[in-house]
């Protein structure tokens, strides 16, 4: 009954992976394409819900360097957008600048979330295996004692 049991132990992991891989559908897209400021609500708000979340995952997988990354190719620039941008005429394209950045990076760190899962259900398999052959085998030794 144990073997059937399948836990999965990142599953964190797994939900940023859903999260990275969820698509939207185009029509919904093309018809918030006319609504500009919903568009960037919507996109600004998803990305200040979701960055927590993405960056504890990261933290407790010890992904370091994809951490740093994020800070040099998100947090660096906004800060440095914000600074430079005294001008109010210009914070729409500053604003579309670094929800670009921040897509960029999950569209990056999608394809390596992909395959750290990959990688930690065939570790994951592997080790159910082991297991069952060492069951396989102690179960084996018994009827020989």
């Amino acid at each position: 009954m144990e073997d059937n049991i399948y836990i999965d132990q990142n599953y964190n992991l797994t939900r940023l992976k859903k999260y990275l891989n969820y698509q939207v559908s185009s029509s919904l897209l093309f018809f918030l394409s006319f609504q500009a400021f919903i568009l960037i609500f919507l996109a600004s708000a998803a990305a200040l819900i979701f960055t927590p979340f993405m960056l504890y995952v990261l933290f407790t997988e010890k992904k370091k360097g994809w951490i740093i990354l994020f800070i040099v190719v998100v947090v660096i620039p906004i800060i440095l957008l914000i600074i430079l941008s005294i001008e109010v005429e210009f914070s729409r394209p500053l604003l579309f600048i670094s929800l670009g950045l921040f897509y960029f990076y999950c569209f990056l760190l999608r394809f390596e979330v992909n395959d750290w899962v990959r990688e930690a259900m065939v570790r994951n398999q592997y080790l159910f295996e082991k297991k069952q052959r060492e069951n396989d085998l102690k179960s084996f030794e018994d009827k020989f004692k």
